[in-house]
């Protein structure tokens, strides 16, 4: 009786290494499942990061991940402790208006503008586009509060005679992923004999 009950005992510490040994192993094929998906991602548009540091401006969560390298504070939803972020591509525009001492360029305002950004400009009643300001056509800058800026000077006589009357709709756009800002209205401002600029000069430099 007593061989008939150790039996038993050693046949369950058996099953319960083995148990624990398969349990050891899902979480180690789940660590390197994760170690792959971040080393498939591991390119400028994705980041790793901890709840605990938070998501960072212009990017978007693609997916809620627990990592042990990671404190278990500031969670995310779910509980979960780590994400992986994708850079949303998207310019965002903060504000816009018309500069440089004859009124003729425009300065643009934002953030999440790639080197490569370029400016789109039509009317403000039709869809083509009439003018298209990129490379050394525009400057893209950072100014003192951390806001990009690009500026540009109207080139054509058409867009000139648009923006002293009706105005433009521009459009800042990021090429690689295919993302734009929602257009915006600038209308070059003017005083009776059309004498000194009285919106602010395109800070901080006007082409």
């Amino acid at each position: 009786m007593k061989n008939y009950l150790r039996i038993i005992t050693v046949l369950f510490l058996l099953i319960g290494i083995q148990s624990c040994e398969k349990e050891d192993n899902s979480l180690m094929e789940e660590q390197e499942l994760l170690e792959n998906e971040i080393n498939n991602k591991s390119n400028p548009e994705y980041l790793f990061i901890c709840s605990v540091d938070g998501i960072p401006n212009g990017y978007f969560v693609e997916e809620y991940i627990y990592n042990d390298n990671c404190p278990f504070t500031n969670l995310f939803p779910g509980g979960y402790n780590g994400a992986i972020v994708k850079r949303n591509g998207t310019p965002r525009l903060i504000g816009a208006g018309a500069g440089c001492d004859d009124n003729y360029c425009i300065w643009i305002k934002g953030s999440n503008f790639d080197n490569n950004s370029y400016v789109d400009i039509r009317t403000t009643t039709g869809s083509t586009i009439i003018g298209t300001y990129r490379g050394s056509n525009r400057t893209l800058t950072t100014n003192a509060q951390g806001q990009q800026v690009i500026t540009l000077r109207l080139s054509s006589a058409y867009e000139r005679s648009q923006f002293a009357s009706n105005g433009l709709r521009i459009w800042v756009v990021n090429p690689d992923p295919r993302k734009w800002a929602d257009g915006r209205t600038v209308r070059r401002p003017y005083t009776s004999g059309d004498g000194n600029p009285i919106d602010p000069p395109c800070n901080p430099n006007c082409p």
